[in-house]
């Protein structure tokens, strides 16, 4: 492999971890965007929900993009895009604009991270190949758990715009190794008279109506809200007929063909799982700290640190410990869903004393559990497709990606604030069923017994208002601790999983593919 491919391979790989670098710092930092640029709370969540949009449209139609004007032109582009757009939204007065801006910057992020993974299976060579795939999954580990930093810098007198701008030295660069470094492809011709509009209309249907149903469907109690409704209405209909288009259609964007394989489907479906586990480790421990112990962004970055810094290291040790023939990648998957499941199960006993000093070791744990399920799972679901395949394969992967993503999060929030509201209402039964006990107990106990009082006083709604404080803050504890020991009986149950693809091997053992 020439030096110059290296190059490309850097730069491609710097500018996904900008574009999730970009995506992340924004939603860590919405609040203070908010205050910013006047958003009001329901204003400042289509902020995160256009972007997010923008993502899985930009993923679905990125890799047929990418033949029609070479990887190498449309990824330099792609990147320059993104980093006119973050100056732009510094920029700009317009509400509106600037959601619109949003949008469209996160149209250009889905354009880059699907290039990874072709760039990785069209130019590496099969001894390193896996190398390459190991590199895509810093996209999906690495990248989106540093973007704290870059909060806790405009935080600290660079001002929020900087949350904007940190993107942009790392995506020019990035084209400019991009354009040294990778192969120029020829264009074909009369590829736009073979473009599948009605797919695209299906497609974009589809990714739309999904992101905006479970980001939006807490903020606007389901199905309680006719938006919502509609919403699911769109997406149960869109699926089915944009799969269809897909499968008869010249020239499709994704090949639903490609599920039938038994270890490409299977990619997909641990695919699902790996993005919701990783979704509660990235979440789950900073938004505890800040809820129940009020950290801020800075006082939560070695928690995030934590989980971002160990696939540094376990994902080319990954990728080295599956080039050895004798190992099975099944069995990696099956030990890193384990090391998941462990890492959720010890966060499951979650209490109102917790500091960050409590997760460190489980973060690790997950990461590196992570790590080896990610190589795996890429070494295995690449396997079976071949380069002429790569980029209906790749924009399949990220596509499902990009929605499993706002799925993971729509149930867990949703999770956590039923489970949160069913134990305040157990909390609050209790006490009122040892009300008397309580009153009699106060004087040994310490605590105030105002609250438990029938007959009202000047200090009864004090007392009140510090029970409920307390109620809410266990009841919160509680609901966490139920959904990490769901996490991690989630994981435990995809461990069986990992013995139905068939055995794979490194792609430099030259071994026949197995359909």
């Amino acid at each position: 492999m020439s030096s110059r491919l290296i190059v490309g391979m850097i730069g491609m790989l710097l500018a996904c971890i900008a574009a999730d670098i970009n995506q992340e710092a924004a939603s860590l930092a919405l609040a203070d965007i908010r205050g910013a640029y006047g958003f009001s709370v329901d204003q400042g969540s289509w902020f995160t929900t256009l972007y997010a949009t923008g993502v899985a449209m930009g993923m679905l139609v990125a890799p047929w993009l990418a033949v029609t004007y070479s990887m190498r032109r449309f990824a330099a582009l792609a990147a320059v895009s993104l980093a006119l757009l973050g100056l732009c939204c510094t920029v700009t007065e317009s509400r509106s604009l600037l959601l619109a801006l949003r949008w469209v910057q996160g149209l250009s992020n889905g354009f880059l991270i699907p290039l990874l993974m072709a760039v990785a299976l069209r130019f590496l060579t099969p001894s390193t190949k896996l190398f390459g795939l190991a590199a895509y999954g810093l996209t999906a580990t690495f990248a989106p758990n540093i973007a704290s930093p870059v909060v806790i810098w405009a935080n600290h007198g660079l001002g929020i715009d900087f949350v904007f701008w940190a993107a942009v030295p790392l995506c020019l660069v990035a084209a400019s190794m991009m354009l040294y470094g990778l192969p120029q492809d020829p264009r074909p011709t009369g590829r736009w008279r073979q473009f599948d509009w009605l797919g695209l209309l299906l497609g974009w249907g589809l990714c739309a109506s999904v992101v905006i149903l479970f980001t939006q469907g807490e903020r606007l109690d389901w199905f309680h809200a006719s938006l919502v409704r509609w919403l699911a209405l769109a997406a149960v209909t869109l699926l089915p007929l944009f799969v269809l288009r897909c499968w008869v259609a010249p020239v499709p964007f994704v090949r639903p063909q490609l599920v039938k394989r038994i270890n490409f489907g299977f990619g997909i479906f641990m695919l699902v799982g790996v993005i919701a586990l990783g979704a509660s480790a990235a979440s789950l421990p900073g938004e505890f700290l800040a809820e129940v112990q009020g950290y801020r962004p800075l006082q939560s970055l070695p928690v995030a640190l934590a989980l971002a810094l160990p696939p540094l290291l376990m994902l080319p040790l990954s990728a080295l410990v599956l080039n050895v023939e004798r190992v099975d990648c099944r069995w990696v998957m099956a030990s890193g869903l384990v090391l998941m499941a462990w890492a959720s199960w010890m966060n499951g006993d979650v209490g109102v004393a917790w500091a960050r000093e409590q997760f460190y070791l489980s973060q690790v744990i997950f990461a590196c559990g992570q790590s080896m399920v990610v190589v795996g799972l890429l070494m295995t679901a690449t396997a079976v497709v071949d380069p002429m395949e790569g980029p209906f394969g790749s924009a399949t992967i990220n596509t499902s990606r990009a929605l499993a993503s706002p799925i993971a999060g729509g149930i867990l929030g949703h999770w956590l604030v039923v489970a949160a509201d069913h134990h305040a209402h157990a909390l609050l039964d209790r006490i009122g069923a040892m009300r008397f006990s309580l009153a009699q107990a106060a004087a040994l106990s310490g605590h105030d017994a105002e609250a438990l009082q029938w007959a009202p006083s000047r200090h009864s709604s004090e007392a009140l208002s510090h029970l409920h404080e307390q109620v809410s803050r266990h009841a919160e504890v509680l609901a966490y601790a139920d959904i990490w020991r769901a996490l991690a009986v989630m994981a435990l149950i995809m461990v069986p999983f990992c013995l139905l693809p068939k055995r794979t091997y490194a792609p430099r053992f030259h071994r026949p593919k197995p359909l």
